[in-house]
């Protein structure tokens, strides 16, 4: 369950703002009722789209083994080792993967204890998608410090 306080969503493990000029794709394929899915739908990026997924689960594995399987299955690739990212009192692990010419992915996941509706693990994913015959104005690095795109992960703390 997400509660709304100060214009922030707050969940038993994180809290954070929604994300500007991005609008919430309630048909998210393939997410389930864990998973948030905003759309850039206003052009933040020339020639593509960005997408912002949150993801709480329930994991059997670490962060490093879940993001390990999630590269393994979605046919990615590292771009750079893993690296800590701190938000809040927590820290979680980050990466940059690249899916080929069409996609390219920043990755944050927040293991913590499990919570009262037995999650106990978060993912924060941007993934900037190339539009078919279109050229990217921007890498997932440009991305990253868009104005709403860090308002919004600056927005976010783990606990």
């Amino acid at each position: 369950m997400l509660k709304v306080k100060n214009g922030k969503l707050i969940a038993s493990n994180m809290s954070f703002a929604l994300p500007e000029d991005f609008t919430l794709d309630l048909r998210s394929p393939g997410g389930g009722y864990h998973t948030l899915e905003f759309v850039s739908k206003n052009q933040i990026v020339k020639g593509g789209i960005v997408y912002i997924n949150i993801e709480f689960e329930k994991a059997e594995v670490t962060a490093r083994e879940a993001m390990e399987e999630f590269m393994e299955n979605n046919e990615l690739k590292p771009k750079e080792e893993f690296f800590p990212v701190t938000r809040g009192k927590g820290t979680a692990l980050g990466a940059f993967y690249t899916g080929g010419k069409v996609s390219f992915i920043y990755d944050e996941r927040y293991d913590f204890p499990e919570n009262s509706i037995n999650q106990n693990q978060v993912s924060v994913t941007i993934q900037l998608s190339r539009q078919k015959g279109k050229k990217l104005g921007l890498t997932i690095y440009d991305v990253l410090k868009l104005p709403n795109v860090k308002a919004f992960l600056d927005s976010i703390e783990y606990f």
